[in-house]
């Protein structure tokens, strides 16, 4: 949580963070968005700062003057680049584009009273990134710090408050309404020879779906980054996203992936599996078994066990009834193919990410304040289906765990 900055920060000892966000990659920009939220904030620097007397953090927004009231909107203290003379810069290190930059940044640090050890995050192309920091640690006004892996600010994501619970769960809601939309869609189409068919005639197609969710989204304010939608063999392969021109037929696995934002960026992440009209034996036992073990795993979720134990459970599960697991082999195609669950929120796949892992000896359990996926799946392409279950939750500060998804988990469509 943001909350735990200013203790990560001391334990890291760090002074500062300086996260950017170059024009045009705010869509990806996860690190920086963490601190804008839903305002349109294009391009600017978070400089994240710990007071001398080590109190609360100073978090300042530097923006252009153009996006002026889209910062306010954030509520952050603000600093302007109209306030720097960028010709008066440049002309000072002879045009010199990159050491234009680092004077920048010298001059922003000293107004901001930024010194000591500062780390960098943000995204960016990474060539352009590192021969910037490169050349700021041989400037050597502050002590440039680099991490790898476990960085602070994922550290700091890797648990939600309140307010990012809620607007998960508001993304949750919302796409659960574009998840019955589309089941009604299909169910009012006409059939013809087990296809589905549009009012002129031709086939329903996996692109019309597509295109019938994405003007659901946009109608509810979600941003739609794509979606999996795959009928058939392309179901059992875990992350297809369905080809376009594939047909919607009866009795066929459907599994339905949708993860839309909200403006602020915050997921959802919730998959269904559908057979419209029916489904065979096989597949029937197979969701059963999935049920199952998505059921029990949503019952031993907690603050208090290690988090190994939920796939290991699954993994039992699944190979008690003759499918195989990546406990026994970790690169198979077939059977259950994946992990139990992931982490998500300005990220799809965000910390604890390795926490719903068969990683026996892993005995840390899931945090107060995770957000996690339960999502055990089994997938057969060469039997022609493949089946997915997943639900979000939140293991609240309190240790308690809240569904955040609210929809039907029927197989079977009617048509």
């Amino acid at each position: 949580m943001k909350s735990d900055l200013s203790n990560l920060m001391r334990a890291r000892d760090l002074d500062a963070l300086m996260i950017s966000c170059p024009d045009g990659l705010l869509s990806v920009n996860t690190a920086f968005r963490y601190f804008t939220g839903p305002a349109h904030v294009t391009n600017g620097h978070i400089v994240v700062a710990r007071r001398p007397d080590d109190a609360d953090l100073q978090i300042t927004l530097v923006h252009t003057p153009m996006e002026r009231e889209e910062a306010a909107r954030t509520g952050l203290r603000l600093h302007s680049l109209g306030n720097y003379d960028l010709r008066e810069i440049y002309q000072t290190v002879n045009g010199d584009r990159l050491a234009g930059q680092v004077e920048l940044t010298r001059r922003l640090f000293n107004d901001l009273g930024v010194q000591g050890r500062v780390c960098f995050y943000g995204v960016d192309e990474r060539g352009s990134s590192y021969i910037f920091l490169d050349a700021l640690i041989d400037a050597n006004f502050v002590e440039v710090v680099l991490e790898y892996g476990d960085d602070i600010l994922s550290e700091a994501r890797k648990t939600k408050d309140a307010d990012e619970a809620a607007q998960i769960r508001a993304a949750c809601r919302l796409t659960g309404q574009v998840i019955g939309a589309t089941r009604e869609f299909l169910r009012g189409h006409r059939v013809s020879n087990e296809t589905l068919l549009k009012p002129d005639g031709n086939p329903l197609t996996v692109g019309d779906v597509k295109a019938f969710i994405r003007r659901e989204e946009a109608a509810l304010g979600l941003d739609d980054p794509g979606c999996i939608f795959a009928i058939g063999r392309d179901a059992g392969v875990p992350h297809s996203a369905g080809a376009a021109s594939d047909a919607i037929q009866l009795g066929r696995t459907i599994v339905f992936d949708i993860f839309p934002r909200l403006p602020g960026g915050y997921y959802a992440d919730i998959t269904r599996t559908w057979c419209l009209g029916y489904a065979t034996d096989e597949v029937l036992q197979a969701y059963a078994l999935v049920k199952e073990a998505h059921d029990r795993a949503e019952a031993m979720l907690d603050s208090t066990r290690p988090s190994w134990e939920y796939n290991e459970m699954v993994c039992d599960l699944f190979e008690a009834h003759g499918h195989p697991t990546p406990r026994q082999n970790p690169g198979l195609t077939e059977g259950y193919v994946h992990s139990l669950g992931h982490g998500f929120g300005l990220a799809v796949h965000e910390a604890p990410a390795m926490r719903l892992r068969a990683l026996t000896g892993n005995d840390d359990p899931l945090p107060p304040g995770s957000v996690i996926t339960n999502e055990p799946g089994l997938y057969y392409p060469d039997k022609g289906w493949g089946m997915r279950l997943e639900d979000d939750y939140w293991l609240n500060p309190n240790g308690t765990l809240e569904r955040l998804t609210e929809f039907d988990c029927e197989l079977v469509v009617p048509m």
